[in-house]
């Protein structure tokens, strides 16, 4: 049975964040913890979002197998509601997943699963539930990139993770239907080149906003007008495992970066026209981005201090019983 989601939370007079996470979902298997842990690009930001007090969503293609039950089980448990996502008959995503001095070493134990052959579909139906959020995020893993165009239909805004997969030409074919884009940084690329598809996305290829990660890098923003860059905490302080550390940094990030920009729009229109000036409004915005950075970080950093994406699992053991 799927958690009743907590009433709507109002900060002065804005309701909090809405977001809906469309697309992948698989299961960690740990060999060396010997535990399941359910994860994927989409349900770690629905799950973080929900961790953060955000009301979140999930729509994917679900298989009818034992680990299926597994993902489920903990969007329940944090609820986050995914009663419009697909049940279909096969198999559950699953990565073969080992620590290496905090890092994971993951493979791919059947291509993907479901959501890879059965991509799901974006119906009416989703599109008209899709209205009722702030926004939907997806991602390369999600396997709809042939169907942006039509979840741009819902007139929400929709936040793309290339993860590592990115080039020019898929680049230039997302970015006119997405408005946030999450670049992961490419080891074997200079930091030039990884940079260059940073503002390249917002100046050429249309996209509103564009965000790079790199691990103990850091972080950078492009906003079609500055760059801005946050260096992770405490790196120092060591990682326990760093699964869904980018997925929890992009969470924290754009649920404040989002309820702000809101918050401001709803005042401007409460308000005369001499209200704030274009100088004032950048002002705000720009303090606005830092510190939704700063909430970036802290959700990171509180990810990789825990085994699994969001320290939910099944012990092989019991699994198998």
């Amino acid at each position: 049975m799927i958690k009743k989601l907590a009433k709507k939370k109002k900060v002065m007079g804005v309701e909090m964040i809405k977001i809906l996470c469309i697309g992948d979902n698989v299961v960690d298997i740990n060999y060396m913890d010997e535990m399941i842990h359910p994860g994927g690009n989409c349900i770690n930001v629905a799950v973080y979002c929900a961790q953060l007090g955000y009301k979140s969503a999930y729509i994917g293609v679900l298989a009818d197998d034992k680990y299926a039950k597994i993902v489920t089980d903990s969007l329940s448990y944090y609820g986050v509601e995914y009663s419009k996502s697909v049940m279909l008959h096969g198999e559950t995503g699953r990565c073969s997943c080992q620590l290496v001095e905090g890092e994971r070493v993951l493979g791919d134990e059947n291509d993907g699963g479901l959501v890879k052959s059965n991509p799901l579909e974006i119906t009416e139906d989703i599109l008209c539930y899709a209205k009722n959020f702030d926004i939907i995020h997806t991602s390369c893993y999600s396997y709809i990139d042939n169907q942006l165009e039509k979840l741009r239909l819902a007139g929400i805004p929709l936040l793309y993770d290339f993860s590592t997969k990115w080039n020019n030409e898929n680049v230039s074919e997302i970015a006119k239907n997405v408005d946030y884009i999450l670049f992961s940084a490419k080891e074997e690329l200079s930091q030039r080149e990884n940079m260059e598809m940073l503002t390249s996305s917002v100046d050429y290829y249309g996209c509103k906003m564009s965000i790079l990660t790199a691990g103990t890098a850091g972080a950078w923003v492009y906003d079609g007008k500055n760059v801005y860059q946050k260096e992770p905490y405490n790196v120092s302080g060591g990682a326990i495992d760093t699964t869904g550390c980018g997925d929890s940094w992009i969470s924290g990030f754009i649920t404040s970066y989002l309820e702000q920009a809101i918050r401001l729009k709803k005042m401007k229109a409460n308000s005369d026209k001499y209200f704030l000036n274009q100088k004032n409004e950048e002002d705000f915005m720009t303090h606005v981005l830092e510190l939704s950075m700063c909430m970036g970080n802290l959700k990171a950093r509180q990810t990789c201090r825990i085994k699994g994406a969001y320290e939910w699992g099944v012990k092989i053991e019991d699994f198998n019983k």
